[in-house]
């Protein structure tokens, strides 16, 4: 009776959400592998996506991530890889073989710069990066399609709501696409990003469309205090190495009650993800909240937006202590690292469950 008593069904929903979030968690492929094209696959069967997803696919936010990627009339397809030709002098065939094989090429970079050298390898790689261009410019296609999550838009349309002001910063904006939403929503936004190629490239696109972009190169620039009410880090906080560091900064930087949204994108270490730096995701959350971030919410694309809190007095301390003991205590750990086996073997289960349905039909 329990379970098909209407009332449980929601609780027992989420139950199941958790379970399988942290089930992938554990399993979560450490590379990201060659890109598709959808040109080649069928189209998305928006059924079969969330909630969160079918509601972003279908908003007006999405329609103007559609028009900030377009440029003279032509499809986001096309623009793309227009975008990419132009400026790196290549050809749309050359640049979407770069899209698709993105990955191979960074590692490449990441060797010739020297990023397991230690930081100055590793500023190298971003100061001179041109295939995360690529990867970012086919992965905002692929959100457009709807073959990936749509982060911008579900960021755009959850600070719509929850924000206390409108102005806006991507922090590690890469090509600029966050920023371009945001702009095209009425947000005064600004780009930052330690990448001088990112930048480069983004401030090319932005300004062939009209635009004028406002910049930060993170090398030599400061983020102005209390400048922000809303502050986007969309897969950003792997990759910079003392995560309660940057968060300190990003508090400082916002106002009373700014909102940060960001996600905390932790891979197993493997060739294809040296630039991610950290292999923890409970310690990556307790280095925000005590920083002075609270969590509001969680999103699609395992986002979460956090409100600024004063981070001092007795109920600040009582956050972090709770924090603690849930996060990184050893306690937590040690219960974290006897649920491993469970969780891998859920995994595997429903893996197969799964191929099991597939054949069936």
């Amino acid at each position: 009776m329990l379970l098909t008593n209407a009332r449980s069904r929601p609780l027992l929903k989420a139950i199941r959400h958790k379970l399988w979030s942290a089930v992938q968690n554990v399993e979560r492929p450490a590379e990201s592998g060659v890109h598709i094209d959808p040109a080649e696959v069928p189209p998305v069967d928006m059924s079969t996506r969330s909630r969160w997803h079918r509601e972003a696919a279908a908003s007006p936010e999405m329609a103007a991530f559609h028009e900030v990627l377009r440029v003279d009339g032509r499809s986001v397809r096309e623009s793309v890889l227009d975008d990419l030709a132009t400026f790196y002098e290549t050809t749309p065939e050359e640049a979407r073989r770069r899209c698709l094989h993105w990955e191979q090429i960074s590692v490449q970079e990441w060797a010739e710069a020297g990023g397991d050298e230690g930081d100055r390898g590793r500023v190298e790689f971003y100061r001179t990066t041109r295939s995360w261009s690529y990867d970012l410019m086919w992965w905002a296609y692929l959100q457009s399609e709807g073959h990936a999550d749509p982060s911008n838009v579900v960021a755009v349309r959850f600070l719509q709501e929850w924000a206390p002001g409108r102005r806006h910063l991507d922090f590690g904006s890469g090509v600029g696409v966050t920023t371009q939403l945001f702009a095209a929503l009425g947000w005064d936004s600004t780009m930052a990003d330690l990448s001088s190629t990112l930048l480069d490239f983004a401030r090319f696109r932005i300004e062939r469309r009209g635009g004028h972009p406002t910049a930060i190169d993170l090398l030599d620039q400061t983020l102005p205090a209390g400048g922000y009410d809303a502050i986007t880090a969309i897969d950003t906080l792997a990759h910079v190495p003392d995560i309660n560091e940057t968060a300190r900064t990003l508090h400082a930087a916002l106002g009373p009650d700014g909102v940060l949204v960001t996600n905390l994108d932790i891979r197993e270490a493997a060739p294809e993800t040296v630039w991610h730096l950290h292999d923890d995701a409970k310690r990556a959350e307790y280095d925000l909240r005590r920083a002075g971030f609270v969590p509001l919410a969680t999103m699609g694309y395992d986002m979460t937006g956090y409100r600024k809190v004063p981070a001092s007095g007795p109920r600040f301390r009582l956050f972090v202590f709770t924090s603690w003991l849930l996060l990184v205590s050893p306690p937590r750990r040690w219960a974290a690292a006897a649920t491993r086996p469970l969780l891998r073997g859920l995994y595997r289960l429903r893996e197969r469950l799964r191929g099991g349905r597939r054949q069936d039909g």
